[in-house]
């Protein structure tokens, strides 16, 4: 059986395909493993690798990535139509992709019965803290629910961004403190600022203030440090605008400043069981910022943009996403929201001319 992994949440993902992985290679020890990225191969590597066996190996077994990718231009399809009507039984492919549903894939492929589809969908917000609980107490650690809001707040919504953290986390509180058993919130602060450099964070504070230049030198920074950085950094940006939403729609309301900012909210289109509620005494200054800088009418008009951009910048190429990245910033800041438009079928030469 072959298989699709399609959603947001990576981090689930990538613990079926290394569970998928090892039993292939428990039912065939010589197989052969391969990883094709879409988009650096156009389809090629990928047609030869799965129509012809090999003389060393009785199996092959291929991981597709970045299959959202793909374009009418290269021929992965058609590579995968040609070997799923071939009758070859020794290879296996696993394609991951972010797409949220089959809507793109060839009726090829998604009908095939030798295809398995399944949608890996992101975690509401009480498995994410069970789940942060659980992984630090493996490590021997207690975390403090204060903590727990800290690290959600500093993470895309996946097990992979928790993953990462958590283990640098634990790396960083062995190093530093052998005997330490428990991990409260400033101890995450304390982290974050001995090895936070650029970020959605400072993006948006940069945002805030309407600053253009030191927004696009930040994005700079998070992208020459991080080919996933800005994706990362974009989803703290949607947060944060949907949290100043809130904020002004609770000051509009007549409700006092302090009272909004304990009472602000993401406003999650998803069930929330633990919500994350408040804008931090540290970060009031910044949102006091947005708000003179964008009233609500902007605000909602932002997060609109904001929404209708999230498919493009996640799925953007490396050579074009510093485009990208300044045309939208160059939207929020210096349009609220209205958007320039930049042409995404034209060559990126022609968008610089």
């Amino acid at each position: 059986m072959n298989h699709i992994l399609l959603g947001p949440e990576e981090g689930l993902k990538a613990d079926w395909l290394a569970e998928e992985k090892k039993r292939v290679l428990h039912e065939h020890p010589d197989a052969e493993v391969y990883q094709i990225f879409v988009g650096d191969d156009k389809g090629e590597d990928l047609d030869s690798i799965l129509s012809q066996a090999t003389l060393f190996s009785s199996f092959r077994f291929v991981i597709i990535k970045q299959y959202e990718n793909r374009t009418g231009r290269d021929t992965f399809d058609k590579a995968i139509i040609d070997f799923l009507s071939s009758g070859q039984d020794d290879a296996e492919f696993v394609i991951l992709s972010s797409e949220k549903s089959k809507a793109r894939i060839d009726p090829k492929i998604a009908n095939s019965r030798k295809v398995s589809i399944q949608i890996f969908w992101e975690m509401f917000d009480n498995q994410k803290r069970d789940w942060i609980t659980n992984a630090f107490r493996k490590e021997g650690y207690r975390i403090e629910e204060e903590a727990i809001d800290e690290i959600l707040f500093s993470v895309d919504n996946n097990t992979a961004e928790m993953k990462n953290l958590v283990t640098a986390l634990s790396i960083f509180f062995h190093a530093s403190d052998e005997n330490k058993k428990e991990i409260k919130a400033e101890d995450i602060e304390k982290y974050s600022l001995q090895t936070r450099g650029e970020d959605g964070n400072t993006l948006f504070q940069a945002i805030a203030e309407r600053n253009l230049e030191r927004a696009e030198s930040i994005a700079a920074s998070i992208m020459n440090s991080d080919t996933q950085g800005m994706i990362k950094a974009y989803s703290v940006i949607v947060s944060r605008f949907r949290f100043l939403e809130s904020f002004e729609k609770l000051r509009a309301s007549g409700m006092s400043e302090k009272n909004a900012f304990e009472n602000a909210d993401a406003l999650s289109p998803y069930p929330v069981f633990y919500p994350t509620k408040g804008i931090r005494a540290r970060d009031q200054a910044v949102f006091r910022k947005a708000a003179q800088n964008y009233p609500q009418e902007d605000t909602e008009r932002i997060i609109k943009y904001l929404a209708a951009m999230d498919d493009r910048i996640k799925n953007t190429s490396t050579e074009w996403m510093k485009i990208m990245v300044s045309s939208f910033l160059a939207d929020i800041i210096l349009r609220k929201g209205d958007e320039g438009g930049i042409d995404l079928e034209a060559s990126p030469i022609e968008v610089s001319i």
